[in-house]
């Protein structure tokens, strides 16, 4: 960076003003003169100040008070022109003070200027300006020097202006001896002397005078060449803002107030001929280089605006200082364009080469300054350039594309300051465009554009070694057009032609996403298949590409079908290399060919038999809704504690015309993926909610009837309004449907299955979460889908009673559930020991075939009709319901309530009864009425807990006096208070509650024991 351009640097940054005055309103008052425009530091003492001016980065000019208490400004000023590191500060002194033996003092001491209190701001900016500007070149002594070097035999030129000569006669006596003195007493004769051959050096102009006032003689004056850079200085009696800003409006440098102080004068002077002088230089400096750079330029203009490529030169701040017209030939873009746009270039690049430039173009860490670099010292870092070239695309103004090769460096000054990159664009698209003609003939079939041969020998290699590599598998499938031979021969091999042109069009619209179809022969292609998440695998793809080409070609006026036979290959099973896969799958093409034609078959034969039953079981599959073959069958789900009916689950079968039922494990994983499972679930929702209907209006009071539902159904984002409508068409209450997602479905597309799931509890349905435990198990998702209950994998159940690391993951999931407030169920119970294990541990429901098979409606209607509930404990291990209660009608309605809960219920009529069946029974839970003659119900309630510590303890009342209930509550003595009229299935869960937390106690103490 040259000296001229530091400067202006320095003068373009925010520079930083130390303030010290010990009034904190002065202080206040400064700086809310100067914040705009400076970085501003306040001291409010001596000392506080000298420390400031000490640290880095020093400020840049000190505005110093004078009278302090304890350091003085006089005291201070000596301090800073004594140390070193703050001997070149100028220090401005803001005072009072207007004593001429006072500034003589603090100008002797070295202060460069004075500011009277009040401080007007505009002279206080003008002021600080100068000095600052003054620091900046003194920063540069060598400049410095020669800016201040003058002849001593000519002293500066000062024109002095005033129409009473009387008036400067003090000033004259005193300037005299220092500078050559010029006398003007009018404002036209100081116009015409400033004009003259000898101008002076500055002006001393008095404001009142007659005929043309000082204004308007600075103003001319200003307005001349010669003049605009002398300095003038206003002499006048007038101290007011007002006037001083139309001085400063009309170009005055200054102002010295009459009387005159003549130090301050000389200050103001020696100042002001210091700039001038400096500024005079600079102009020349600028001068003498502008006119080097100029010709400098021409030399390179000429040599860049006539090269053929489209020449540049970035600014480190990504802005262009040189284009080349070459740019416009290439782009169709003026190099005015590109300065005007810096970022014109990335919008004309090509979308799919974008990336590479902005990785690897001049913006990126590659061309960048390279003491930015890892190692600064590094002489030979050469991140600033490309070490080979970097190819693209751009669209032209006209729309062609071009193709363009660009290379860069970085570009440095003598002293290595980085400056920015010099790069070059060439149009080489007739190079690129024979290249690709070229490639295209070597790699590409002319007639269908799809790699030949020899091309897809190197992308089979790819796949092997990616196979190989990842451990994956692939496919290759070799396809041959059943009836081309003769269509080639009677109708010509122009439209034999057509005919291949069309069957690669079709191939690559059924497998948009492949870039290995290749026609390696005269009818014969090649397809490479990798398994991808949620397509379907090869043999369901290979019957689409079959089913395609078996559709009618119209060549022409003849409609022909020519049809295709396939052979396939799996890696790493049929081939570990090109050679043989492609063996072993044309001997797979030659096998299904021999068997008819329009026929697939794996080189495996136990593969081919199963893909052949496998594409025949999905065929028939898509037509089992139109044939009327799928049927629903229910298997009830029952309340372990009640024994009763309270939901079904709704589960799909198929009634084959061949095969006979079929169950869902042989078809539902089909349907999921050839995707026919959207429309399969949407028939078991109607089905199962046209059943629901019917049933409620048989009188059968279920809580809900439970449907799977698959990902797939999730995923599409049409669930909800398949239940909409079906809830709409059948008038079902929502709750009544229950809908059951297992944990990987959901996982699958979390967003849209999180959004379905909150749609569908939003519409009231129930949601369960099937299959707990196979799949992520995480309480994070089951606490965001918030669903009503949990269901048990019979992976676990089916064995827990012999196999305790299942035992220990139903206890888990059961005791996590209810901690949730969920409801758990089981599957696959079937027998007693699994239920009776299942109800001590507090599991809600089970099902399985300990109660029925899975059933078909009219089946299940009888089922329900004769269905006896299930006692699921021993005799002798039920725990018995104590409830107390005075009055016979309450007793015989909480009787009737319970009864079917399968609990063991005693009654009585008063504590003492009660107290006594307490003495021969094992009561798990007790309630009781609070008034009631003899002992009230909380009393009973504290000998009970002294009596039977472990037995759950809750008041049924409807007595509304809390005061002795709350202090038995906070004693610990009553569990839950119930209120009467009571609502039954709260009243019925709350006893349930008290029966898991009496299970839990009597667990957690025999554990202790």
């Amino acid at each position: 960076m040259t000296d001229i351009a530091h400067v202006a640097h320095i003068a373009t940054t925010r520079q930083r003003i130390l303030i010290v005055d010990d009034v904190v309103e002065n202080l206040h008052g400064l700086m809310n003169m100067l914040r705009d425009e400076y970085a501003i530091i306040a001291a409010s003492g001596g000392e506080k100040a000298l420390e400031l001016a000490q640290r880095l980065p020093h400020p840049d000019l000190i505005l110093l008070d004078i009278k302090m208490p304890g350091m003085d400004g006089y005291s201070v000023l000596v301090h800073l022109k004594a140390n070193p590191a703050t001997a070149d500060i100028p220090v401005i002194f803001v005072t009072a003070i207007s004593d001429a033996g006072d500034e003589a003092r603090g100008l002797t001491l070295g202060v460069a200027d004075y500011i009277t209190k009040p401080v007007n701001p505009d002279l206080l900016l003008l002021r600080i300006r100068n000095q600052l500007e003054l620091q900046r070149y003194r920063r540069y002594p060598i400049n410095f020097d020669i800016a201040r070097h003058t002849d001593p035999a000519r002293p500066p030129t000062l024109l002095v202006v005033d129409d009473v000569p009387e008036n400067i006669h003090e000033l004259l006596e005193a300037l005299k001896g220092s500078y050559r003195i010029m006398v003007a007493n009018s404002g036209a004769k100081a116009i015409e002397m400033v004009a003259g051959a000898t101008p002076p050096d500055l002006v001393l102009l008095d404001i009142m005078m007659p005929g043309m006032d000082g204004y308007e003689v600075c103003r001319r004056i200003k307005a001349t060449a010669a003049g605009n850079r002398i300095p003038v200085i206003f002499v006048t009696i007038f101290d007011t803002k007002q006037q001083k800003l139309k001085g400063f409006d009309v170009g005055g440098a200054d102002y010295i107030t009459k009387p005159f102080d003549i130090d301050e004068v000389y200050a103001r002077v020696r100042t002001h001929l210091e700039l001038a002088r400096l500024r005079h230089f600079l102009e020349q400096l600028v001068a003498q280089r502008t006119a080097l750079l100029i010709k400098s330029e021409e030399k390179y203009r000429i040599l860049a605006d006539y090269s053929p490529n489209w020449e540049y030169w970035m600014a480190p701040d990504g802005s262009y200082l040189y284009v080349s017209p070459a740019c416009l030939e290439d782009s169709g873009y003026t190099p005015e364009e590109f300065f005007a746009d810096a970022g014109l270039i990335e919008k004309i690049i090509h979308p799919d080469d974008l990336d590479a430039w902005k990785l690897h173009g001049p913006h990126s860490g590659e061309s960048g300054d390279p003491s930015e670099s890892s190692d600064p010292n590094d002489i030979n870092d050469t991140s600033g350039a490309h070490a080979s070239a970097l190819i693209f695309r751009i669209k032209a103004k006209d729309g062609t594309e071009r193709w363009i090769e660009h290379v860069c460096k970085t570009v440095h000054d003598v002293s290595g300051k980085y400056l920015g990159l010099r790069g070059s664009h060439r149009d080489i698209s007739q190079r690129r465009y024979a290249e690709e003609k070229l490639d295209f003939f070597i790699n590409r079939d002319p007639l269908t554009g799809l790699p030949n041969r020899a091309l897809f020998h190197e992308l089979l290699n790819h796949a092997l070694q990616y196979a190989e590599r990842e451990q994956t598998q692939f496919a290759l499938l070799y396809i041959d057009l059943d009836n081309f031979k003769t269509i080639n021969e009677n109708l010509g091999h122009s439209l034999g032609d057509q005919l291949l042109i069309e069957a690669a069009r079709r191939l690559k619209t059924l497998l948009p996403d492949s870039n290995a179809i290749a026609r390696i022969s005269g009818d014969e292609f090649n397809i490479i298949l990798h398994p991808g998440d949620g397509m379907p695998w090869v043999d369901l793809l290979a019957q689409r590409v079959i089913e395609e080409m078996a559709r009618p070609v119209e060549l022409g006026t003849h409609s022909v079908y020519v049809g295709a036979s396939i052979g396939i290959a799996l890696y790493p099973n049929d081939g570990s290399d090109t050679e043989s896969l492609q063996s072993n799958a044309a001997s797979a093409l030659h096998q299904a060919k021999a068997q008819g034609r329009g026929l697939l078959r794996f080189f495996s034969s136990d593969m081919s038999r199963r893909a052949k039953e496998r594409l025949t079981l999905e065929a028939d599959l898509r037509r089992s809704i139109e044939r009327d073959e799928l049927r629903l069958h229910y298997q009830p789900q029952v309340d372990l504690i009640s024994g009763h009916i309270v939901g079904l689950e709704a589960l799909v079968r198929w009634q084959h015309a061949v095969r006979g039922l079929i169950p869902p494990n042989s078809f539902i994983s089909l349907a999921e993926e050839s995707g026919f499972i959207v429309q399969l679930g949407a028939w078991v929702l109607r089905k199962a909610c046209q059943q629901i209907k019917q049933w409620s209006n048989m009188g059968f009071d279920l809580r809900q009837v439970a449907v799977n539902i698959s990902a797939l159904q999730l995923s599409r984002g049409t669930l909800v309004e398949t239940v909409r409508a079906c809830l709409q068409e059948t008038g079902i209450a929502a709750h009544q449907l229950e809908l059951e997602i297992t944990e990987s479905s959901i996982m699958l597309d979390q967003e849209q299955s999180f959004k379905s799931l909150a749609d569908l509890k939003a519409l009231g349905v129930r949601l369960s979460i099937d299959d707990f435990g196979t799949g992520y198990s995480s309480l994070a998702y089951l606490q965001q889908l918030e669903v009503h209950k949990l269901k048990v994998d019979m992976a676990f159940v089916r064995d827990m009673t012999s196999n305790s690391g299942n035992a220990s993951i139903v206890k888990a999931i059961i005791a996590m559930g209810h901690s949730l407030g969920l409801e758990v169920i089981a599957e696959g119970v079937e027998d007693i020991g699994q239920a009776r294990y299942l109800r001590a541990l507090q599991c809600d429901v089970m099902q399985g075939y300990l109660i029925s098979k899975p059933l078909p409606g009219d089946a299940m209607t009888d089922f329900m009709d004769t269905y006896v509930p299930q006692e699921t404990q021993a005799e002798e291990e039920r725990l018995a319901l104590l409830l107390v209660d005075d009055e016979a009608g309450i007793l015989s309605s909480l009787s009737r309530l319970f009864r079917r809960e399968n609990y063991h219920i005693l009654v009585a009529s008063g504590a003492e009864e009660a107290l006594a069946l307490l003495a021969l029974h094992p009561v798990g839970v007790i309630l009781t009425d609070q008034r009631m003659p003899g002992m009230t119900g909380t009393e009973l309630l504290a000998r009970t807990r002294k009596l039977y510590p472990k037995t759950i303890r809750m008041v049924l009342s409807g007595y509304t006096g809390l005061d002795s209930l709350t202090e038995a509550i906070n004693r610990g003595e009553i569990y839950k208070f119930l209120t009467k009229p009571w609502n039954d299935q709260d009243l019925l869960e709350a006893v349930r509650e008290g029966f898991r937390r009496y299970a839990e106690l009597n667990g957690n103490e025999t554990k202790n024991e």
